[in-house]
């Protein structure tokens, strides 16, 4: 896999099972821009479902079709997504995003990188339980 990547609205670094998305400083994303940022996600990840954290604490504003196309299209391939945010902007940002768009895996935002690593990681352990469940009961 590919380790690193960069376009005109985000760093994609990417180590081991984890996918870190990096959105660059007053960045609008819009519908155009979401496709963008997905299609260079897939490319990076070949396939291969990661976790993701993305960093969106300098992000200046994501438009409503940008917000629902990264709500489908946007979530193939991913196993939990944490996003990394600066209250008050990108809290209410991601708040918003959370409240009005049902997520296929496990989504929540987070202050502390510490916290939002946390969180990947038990989403990964509690997959990995469910995956070992007898579904015959």
């Amino acid at each position: 896999m590919k380790k690193q990547h960069e376009n005109k609205y985000a760093i994609y670094l990417l180590t081991d099972d984890l996918l870190h998305i990096i959105y660059k400083k007053g960045k609008s994303i819009d519908l155009e821009a979401a496709q963008i940022i997905v299609r260079d996600r897939m490319v990076i990840q070949e396939g291969v479902s990661l976790l993701v954290l993305c960093d969106i604490r300098e992000l200046r504003i994501v438009n409503k079709p940008a917000r629902d196309f990264f709500a489908i299209e946007g979530s193939l391939f991913i196993k939990a997504l944490a996003f990394l945010i600066d209250p008050p902007v990108t809290d209410a940002m991601s708040e918003f995003y959370l409240s009005t768009h049902r997520t296929p895996m496990p989504t929540a935002s987070f202050s502390k990188k510490s916290e939002a690593m946390d969180f990947l990681q038990k989403a990964t352990m509690l997959a990995a339980v469910i995956c070992m469940l007898p579904w015959n009961i």
